[in-house]
């Protein structure tokens, strides 16, 4: 039993050790997109009132109206999120690629209402000339991934 626990603790730093690949950094941001989408949702309908989101060349981050203004929201898991190992991001909304702003510059595109409903989306990120994964969404927030590796 304890050479089990041994043998788990040393595969554990072996795993640990090894770098993640492109592949894997693109599914891990995938996912982290995801699950806070589906926060913000969930959080939209729980405080009654509109959250949004802005995409920019190196970033996402939320926005929650104060005021009348959008203000960014940074309470919780809702903090700017940097995209990391260079991927390249693309908004598409409803079909129409969407210029990216320059960090700091960012502007709500995606609404998330109090409703649950949201802007349909598609947020593509990609290495150049490598994979991509595709997330597109639905008014009703449902989450497709699709995920393209050139080899």
């Amino acid at each position: 039993m304890v050479v089990v626990v041994i043998v788990a603790i040393l595969m554990g730093a072996v795993t640990l050790s090894f770098p993640r690949t492109g592949d894997d950094l693109l599914k891990e941001q995938a996912d982290r997109f995801a699950a806070l989408l589906g926060l913000a949702q969930d959080e939209a309908i729980l405080q009654s009132r509109d959250l949004a989101i802005a995409f920019g060349d190196e970033r996402y981050l939320f926005f929650q109206r104060e005021e009348g203004n959008w203000q960014v929201y940074s309470d919780g898991p809702f903090v700017p999120r940097e995209l990391i190992g260079g991927a390249r991001p693309e908004l598409l909304l409803e079909g129409v690629s969407v210029k990216l702003k320059k960090k700091g510059k960012e502007t709500p595109q995606v609404l998330v209402l109090s409703s649950g409903e949201l802007t349909p989306f598609s947020y593509i990120l990609s290495y150049p000339r490598k994979s991509s994964i595709a997330i597109k969404v639905n008014a009703v927030g449902d989450i497709d991934k699709t995920f393209k590796s050139v080899e």
